[in-house]
């Protein structure tokens, strides 16, 4: 969750307020109870949905399948990484204001344990921001161990479209 305390001000800058509505949190919303089917890509990589969220904080529950393992009983290292980068953008929708974007700008994910089929969930946190970079760590999880982290640097930029 979105840490508002004085002592995250350095950290966590240019956010939109908590109770804000923006487009990328009713994107998020859509996404999260099935009304909005995401963009084809998330589609096309069988990218799973989010679950719930927060403004600095998504969660995805999720069942890990088969079909994406290379290695029989692994899940696929990159498609992990494939992961790693859409939650951080989901995580970016839940805190930005309209009139911003994002692009990523560097990538990483280290591998604890295998991350195997079955279930498992994929935390991702904001855990710094200003008006022109943010960072953000994703974090899966299965049967309560963590087996990957990554860390995404995300360049911020202005679109020049606003919301009413």
């Amino acid at each position: 969750m979105l840490d508002t305390t004085p002592a995250a001000a350095p950290r966590l800058r240019g956010l939109a307020p908590v109770g804000a509505v923006t487009r990328g949190r009713r994107m998020l919303d859509g996404l999260a109870d099935g009304t909005d089917p995401g963009p084809a890509a998330a589609r096309t990589l069988a990218l799973p949905p989010l679950t719930s969220w927060l403004p600095g904080l998504v969660t995805c529950e999720t069942e890990f399948d088969e079909a994406v393992t290379l290695t029989p009983g692994v899940v696929f290292g990159g498609w992990i990484a494939c992961l790693v980068d859409h939650f951080a953008g989901l995580v970016m929708l839940s805190a930005l204001p309209d009139g911003t974007g994002f692009l990523t700008a560097g990538l990483g994910v280290e591998y604890h344990a295998p991350l195997v089929p079955g279930p498992g969930t994929v935390e991702t946190e904001l855990v710094r921001c200003s008006t022109r970079r943010a960072v953000a760590e994703v974090r899966f999880t299965q049967g309560g161990r963590r087996v990957c982290t990554g860390t995404v640097e995300q360049i911020i930029h202005r679109t020049g479209e606003r919301d009413a």
